[in-house]
């Protein structure tokens, strides 16, 4: 595909951003009710005036990018191969409010490490319904774990690695479900899991802090929004730039790590071009939509024997304690970093690529060179 940035694109975008009933300041002042006035101007003012709009296309263009077809739906992908001989591919999903471009940064550190270092044929998807995957009702995360599968056989690539965040650890844990056999291993660094019986052993009070965390996901309101009614709000995001860039941009700031100096994933450019990919394609509604159909197709807990490798990352509030993950998942390896939150390979890339390859090794997967 040739992404092409049309100028009356940006400029419909500025005079909108321009035409902002902005909120009175007192209603949007109130601590913990959501994006303040002041985060919300600021951020418009960046993409009003100091966003920089061709290397926002350049990212896009610089890619070798495919629409590849499968029996439900196209699926966009960007892909980096690599030169290495011995190249395992490695299959990288995303989540919301994320994009493909999570991973343009790292793709080719991945495909061309050192010699002696795991290599990998990266290929990124856009979920369906996100960025340039078009969107099909019914879409749940596993109907896409299977359209997932088959993407990546008709990219040849029979057995691959994953790994997955947010939406993409669901995904990528349905993917091991559905065909355990493809799969050489599952990297995973967000993980979700029933509590066990109340007979269980009791947790060490790290453990138990964690557990405390992922106990308050379900009560977040963006999750029951978007289970229940993703379109009503997506009416309003799709209209208004400034009212897509606080939903947006609060998540992308908040799910981040406050304590990284200079957070890239808290960084303006960064947060409006993952807005302006949602802006330009129209996908707040499609892309919100797979809540709703995460809900009305739950996927079933069966335990997962493919490898698993877990990166719990300081600041991620979506993990379970890893006493109740050996439950769902055949644990093979699990670290735990002092920094990065919700988007690692923005906020910490070099921890992000190195536990990937560190993993590869231990499976004895993509080493050797060309």
């Amino acid at each position: 595909m040739d992404f092409r940035l049309e100028s009356a694109a940006v400029e419909d975008l500025r005079r909108r951003l321009d035409a902002t009933r902005w909120l009175p300041s007192a209603a949007a002042q109130v601590a913990g009710a959501g994006a303040s006035l002041q985060f919300v101007q600021d951020l418009c003012g960046h993409w009003r005036d100091r966003f920089d709009w061709p290397a926002f296309e350049q990212a896009i263009r610089s890619r070798q990018q495919v629409l590849v077809p499968t029996s439900g739906n196209p699926i966009h992908a960007m892909m980096r191969s690599s030169a290495h001989y011995r190249a395992v591919p490695l299959l990288l999903l995303h989540g919301w409010p994320s994009a493909f471009l999570e991973f343009a940064g790292v793709a080719d550190r991945l495909a061309e490490p050192g010699d002696g270092m795991p290599a990998f044929h990266v290929v990124v998807p856009s979920l369906p319904g996100y960025g340039f995957s078009p969107f099909a009702p019914g879409l749940s995360p596993r109907r896409i774990a299977t359209l997932m599968l088959e993407m990546m056989r008709a990219l040849g690539h029979e057995r691959f690695l994953v790994q997955g965040g947010n939406w993409g650890s669901s995904i990528a844990t349905e993917m091991a479900r559905q065909a355990p056999d493809r799969l050489i291993g599952l990297h995973l660094n967000t993980v979700n899991g029933s509590a066990p019986t109340a007979d269980a052993p009791a947790l060490s009070a790290d453990d138990q802090a964690i557990a405390d965390t992922y106990a308050t996901l379900l009560g977040w309101p963006h999750f029951n929004l978007l289970a229940q009614a993703p379109v009503s709000i997506a009416h309003a995001l799709n209209d208004s730039p400034a009212g897509l860039a606080a939903w947006i941009g609060e998540r992308l700031h908040d799910w981040s790590d406050r304590a990284i100096p200079d957070n890239p994933a808290r960084d303006p450019e960064w947060i409006c071009r993952v807005v302006s990919l949602y802006w330009l394609t129209g996908t707040a509604a499609s892309s919100a939509m797979l809540y709703r159909e995460a809900v009305q197709d739950p996927a079933p807990e069966r335990y997962v024997s493919v490898p698993t490798a877990v990166a719990h990352y300081a600041a991620e509030p979506v993990m379970i304690p890893r006493p109740w993950a050996e439950r769902h998942y055949n644990v093979v390896r699990w670290e735990r970093f002092g920094s990065g939150g919700h988007f690692p390979a923005i906020e910490v890339p070099g921890l992000f690529v190195e536990d990937l390859r560190a993993f590869a090794s231990q499976l004895g997967a993509g080493t050797g060179t060309g």
